[in-house]
């Protein structure tokens, strides 16, 4: 869903914060994006991080700053939302489902869903009028022939210890 936003990158880097897995620099090139425009903070403590993030929007120079924590307190989201607010960068939290019903200051709260050929995305919050019925985005065949063996589980050899006797000998 980031992929548009991310390919209008252009020469100006983008911060990855605590991300939940390592950078992939090919699919990164594959929207665009050159490796050397990332910025990959993996912090230890979520102090840290919330840090990183509020200091990188601050700044500027960054085209977006992306963020994955899962506890966040109030305080901190508007300190983040402020500074969100003072620079140029877009910014994207990703938290968990579970913090759905927690107050937050963001203009926009989506909560996506993985649906069969596609992510349903829910508004949990919006400026304007509420908006009760989701949305569907689907995804084309190829994408999800591409990314299908991802979810599905394969099968993993046992050790030979764990068979049966008689198969062994």
């Amino acid at each position: 869903m980031l992929e548009p936003v991310l390919r209008q990158a252009g020469k100006r880097r983008v911060a990855l914060i605590q991300p939940p897995h390592m950078p992939n620099a090919l699919a990164l090139a594959a929207m665009g994006l050159n490796p050397s425009q990332i910025v990959w903070i993996d912090t230890r403590k979520t102090a840290d991080a919330l840090w990183a993030a509020e200091i990188a929007l601050r700044q500027g120079g960054f085209h977006a700053v992306l963020l994955w924590q899962n506890h966040c307190r109030n305080e901190s989201l508007r300190r983040l939302n402020l500074a969100s607010q003072e620079g140029e960068s877009l910014f994207y939290l990703a938290r968990p489902l579970s913090a759905a019903q927690d107050a937050s200051p963001a203009p926009l709260r989506l909560a996506l869903r993985p649906a069969p050929n596609g992510i349903q995305v829910d508004f949990l919050k919006r400026r304007g009028p509420n908006k009760t019925q989701g949305l569907f985005l689907p995804l084309s065949p190829s994408f999800v022939h591409r990314h299908a063996t991802v979810d599905r589980p394969t099968s993993i050899p046992s050790p030979a210890r764990s068979l049966p006797r008689e198969l062994v000998e």
